[in-house]
């Protein structure tokens, strides 16, 4: 109140004394441009210097109001450097896995951000990781109307989120649908892949993988071990359809093609080689089956495949058992190997070998199919009672087996 009565006084002193001096002294002002000359008081001219001061003022302040307008209508926004520093702050929370707090700021600061479509793309996110998957679909849909949206980022967040969801049939949509905006995208590729082997549309796979190889999608031995996977399973799909209606010549045709559809630089993939032998042996191939798994051995060493070659009957019986007994110097004698060497040995009529390998196997480790073999080789032996005891204790061992995985489950 008394800062207010002061400035009152002052001003009114200020007032007499301008009035007084305007009385005393008019003041003589002369503009003269060219042949035109304008005369007046000081006073009238400073009150024009004044007026022309304020309507210039007032122009200025209508110009600046107009570009403010132009800049709302457009989307542009004054950014806030507080709203620029909460962002920073939520993605640290987003990278550190603080999901809760990170998606209450990134929408919190989204308005006046850089760029709202990364607020709103990873606030989305972290409402996936809470669980909240309504949450996470309004976030995205905010993103899609966001200041500088991008219907690529948006959709692939969304295939992600669904994918990690396993909802694999959205998931296919979605990607299908922006594959048609980037049909060479890798990111939309390499997901495509996941999706149709959740799926288990192999040969959609299939047909996806020349793609795969010409974009480097995948790194080098990323994208062999899928195409391995992929012609593996293309093989187990075979035999499953060929299982309804046997056709032994129909079903050895889809094998043969499915191998020639093989790219060459895989054809000596062990993996590759042991499936295919193994479907052949199925199918009663084993003269074909023989030398792919033997080939298969001598690259990469397992014991499945050790014990699927004594069971393979190729072309020469004593080259299978001579091959055999390298392995036996090559590597260490165990259990597998000298059930496949007994079996080899049966074959070669080497009944006292066969008998010996058999025994050592079932010392080091029981199995009921090698129990069954040395039982009847005795009963072919002439050797009924050993025989009849093997026979009992191949069930027996089996029997334990079946208990103990009931027990395990």
């Amino acid at each position: 109140m008394k800062r207010r009565l002061i400035l009152l006084l002052v001003f009114m002193l200020a007032g007499a004394l301008l009035y007084q001096l305007m009385r005393s002294d008019s003041g003589y002002v002369l503009l003269a441009y060219g042949a035109t000359t304008v005369e007046m008081s000081l006073w009238t001219g400073l009150a024009l210097w004044l007026l022309g001061f304020v309507i210039f003022y007032f122009l200025w302040r209508l110009f600046r109001g107009g570009r403010k307008v132009g800049k709302l209508l457009t989307g542009e926004r004054r950014l806030s450097p507080r709203a620029q520093s909460r962002t920073m702050a939520a993605l640290v929370d987003f990278i550190e896995g603080n999901w809760q707090v990170a998606r209450k700021q990134l929408v919190k600061s989204a308005g006046k951000s850089v760029n709202p479509l990364v607020n709103y793309l990873a606030a989305a996110r972290c409402s996936y990781e809470l669980g909240d998957f309504p949450g996470a679909l309004d976030l995205l849909h905010k993103a899609e109307k966001s200041r500088g949206s991008s219907e690529l980022a948006v959709a692939l967040t969304q295939a992600r989120m669904q994918l990690g969801s396993k909802r694999f049939e959205q998931c296919l949509a979605t990607l299908k649908r922006i594959k048609r905006l980037a049909p060479e995208h890798p990111v939309v590729l390499d997901l495509l892949a996941d999706v149709y082997w959740a799926l288990d549309d192999i040969d959609a796979l299939e047909e996806l993988l020349p793609a795969l190889r010409e974009l480097n999608v995948r790194s080098g031995e990323g994208l062999k071990k899928l195409q391995i996977d992929v012609y593996l399973r293309q093989l187990q799909l075979v035999e499953k359809r060929h299982q309804k209606q046997p056709d032994a010549a129909a079903c050895k045709q889809a094998l043969d093609d499915i191998w020639a559809r093989i790219p060459a630089s895989l054809h000596k993939e062990p993996e590759l080689m042991a499936g295919f032998a193994a479907a052949l042996h199925r199918l009663g191939c084993d003269e074909q089956a023989e030398p792919l798994l033997t080939q298969a051995l001598q690259k990469h060493w397992q014991d499945e495949w050790v014990a699927l070659y004594g069971l393979v009957q190729g072309s020469d019986p004593k080259t299978q058992l001579k091959i055999a007994n390298t392995w036996l110097r090559q590597h260490d004698a165990d259990a597998t190997l000298l059930a496949t060497l007994g079996r080899l040995c049966v074959r070669n009529q080497l009944w006292g070998k066969a008998r010996d390998y058999f025994s050592e196997s079932l010392d080091m480790l029981p199995a009921a199919d090698v129990y069954a073999d040395l039982a009847r080789l005795l009963d072919q032996l002439g050797e009924s009672e050993a025989s009849a005891r093997c026979y009992r204790e191949g069930l027996e061992h089996a029997a334990r087996e079946r208990q103990a995985r009931v027990q395990t489950l």
